[in-house]
Order: structure tokens, then sequence, then C-alpha cells
């Protein structure tokens, strides 16, 4: 009964979304899909807006969630607040889903690891003339609760522990050996670049701890695939989707 429950759901990997949780939903009821856990590699856009800003996107999707049977799993991005994912702000059919959590899908085990270092943190806006950073500085200085950016956007590292029988690791940062080529640009930060290094070797870290068949990653708005040392890698596009199951 177990394997047959699993070859009737459906599991679907999707790229950054940015807030765009309808967008999300209407794409996938629009292409058919029902009965199915669609995981979303990071940058879901948790905790840029209001309070319960969160709350009233979810009752926007909420009716269609469950008219298709679909629920939504997500890791944290760095264009989310850490916070959404301590296992306390989840909804019934949508999940934020903690760091170095295993998680099993469909019948795939899925490893998750959420944070990347923002590359654009320093980019002047040329409307604005402002970075992120400096309107997050000013939203601080102000006694606002509201946020653009945070700190603790990284992946947090651990050394051990590992899980040594994984399907798919989702992450949101990509491990050094994979694409996109390791460039610092023009308007980055010599202590921002030397973090998104450190980063992504701490990721090639994991990869050789665990060697998963998959590894599914976003951040990089583009779409990336390849093998490393029998790791099949996808970096996907921004809403991209991939069946699995």
């Amino acid at each position: 009964m177990v394997g047959e429950k699993y070859t009737k759901r459906q599991l679907w990997i999707c790229g950054d979304i940015h807030g765009e949780l309808s967008g999300l939903v209407r794409n996938a009821v629009n292409r058919g899909i029902s009965c199915a856990d669609i995981l979303v590699v990071g940058d879901f856009g948790a905790g840029f807006g209001r309070p319960k800003s969160m709350d009233v996107a979810y009752g926007k999707v909420r009716a269609a969630l469950e008219k298709n049977d679909i629920c939504i799993y997500t890791i944290r991005g760095n264009h989310d607040n850490p916070a959404f994912f301590d296992g306390k702000h989840d909804f019934d059919r949508l999940h934020f889903l903690p760091d170095h959590h295993i998680i099993e899908l469909c019948g795939k085990k899925i490893y998750t690891i959420g944070g990347a270092v923002s590359a654009d943190i320093d980019l002047v806006d040329p409307l604005s003339h402002k970075s992120r950073r400096m309107i997050n500085d000013s939203l601080i200085k102000s006694g606002s609760s509201k946020r653009v950016w945070w700190p603790d956007e990284a992946p947090v590292p651990i050394v051990e522990s590992f899980p040594t029988a994984v399907d798919i690791v989702a992450s949101h940062e990509a491990p050094l050996s994979f694409d996109p080529p390791l460039v610092q640009a023009a308007h980055v930060r010599n202590e921002t670049f030397l973090k998104i290094v450190e980063s992504r070797k701490y990721l090639d870290y994991v990869l050789s701890q665990i060697k998963p068949a998959l590894w599914f990653y976003g951040h990089y708005h583009s779409h990336f695939e390849g093998n490393y040392q029998n790791t099949l890698y996808r970096c996907l596009d921004i809403a991209e989707m991939t069946q699995i199951t």
C-alpha cells in the first residue's frame, strides 16, 4: 500500500519565486498538477511584508491547494527571513523547512540546506540611489521592524551527523564544484565575496560527505545542469519547475 501511494503522488522541485505564491499555485494548476508535493529551493519571499502578510498570501491560495491536493515546502533563501524556518510558521499546506533537515516526500529522502550570501547587497539601485544594505540600515535606525536583508542569511555550517542515505539534496546556494563558476562582480565587496567563497566551499564539503544522486539549487536565476562525481546537479531558474516522480 505504501509503494502504491508513492507512485500516485508527484514530486516537483521549483526555483525561486520571490513572493509570488499565487503565481506558483496558478502555474501548477494550469499545468494540471495535482496530488503533488512542490519543493521550492529558497527565496520564497518570506518576511518582507507586514507581520500577517504570509497569512494573507496563503489565504489566497488555500482553496486551490486543497482542491488539487497540493502541498508546498520551501527551504530558506537569502531573500527569506530566517525566523520563518523555526517550525512555528507552517500552514496546513505550506511548510518552511529548517536547515539540515531530512524530509521524505513521495518516497524520496531529501536533505535541506538553506541560505546564501547576497552578492547584490551593495548594488546601488539607479532610481533610489540606495543599496539594500543602505535601506536595511535606514530601517533599523528608524526603529522599523521591516527588513530587506538579514545578516544571518548564509548557510549554517555543521561538520558532523550528515545522513548516509539521501536521494536528493536541496540547497539555495551551489557547491563550488557546480555551475556557475565563481566570479567577483565589480559591485561585490571583498568581505562579501569571501563569505560567498566560504559558503560554496562548505557546500562542497557537504557534497563530499553525502554524495547524493541528485542535487537541486536556485539563487542564480539561471538554468545550469551537469554531473560532478556521479551527482547530477541542476540549478533552477526563477519559478522553473521540474518533476522528480
